[in-house]
């Protein structure tokens, strides 16, 4: 699985959870093409951000490109774990 938090570098410089592979702004222009050069298609996609909203837009746009094997974790404000700072 690919792990991938969609928030802003901003926010994933403040803490993220152990594992994420990448960093891709999903509100930033160009998160398409940074996810197809970064992401296989042929491995499950697992996205989150800080509430859950992000990572719906993230995996709806990830779905428009190709990818069909995408877990949406939701917010990282509701992991129960700690996160790497």
């Amino acid at each position: 699985v690919t792990v991938v938090d969609v928030r802003t570098a901003e926010e994933h410089a403040q803490g993220y959870i152990p594992g994420t592979d990448f960093n891709i702004d999903v509100l930033e222009d160009g998160y398409e093409a940074e996810a197809v050069a970064k992401l296989p298609k042929d491995k499950p996609v697992a996205v989150y951000c800080r509430s859950g909203n992000r990572s719906k837009q993230a995996s709806e746009k990830l779905a428009t490109i190709g990818y069909t094997n995408i877990y949406e974790f939701g917010g990282i404000n509701s992991w129960p774990y700690e996160v790497v700072k």
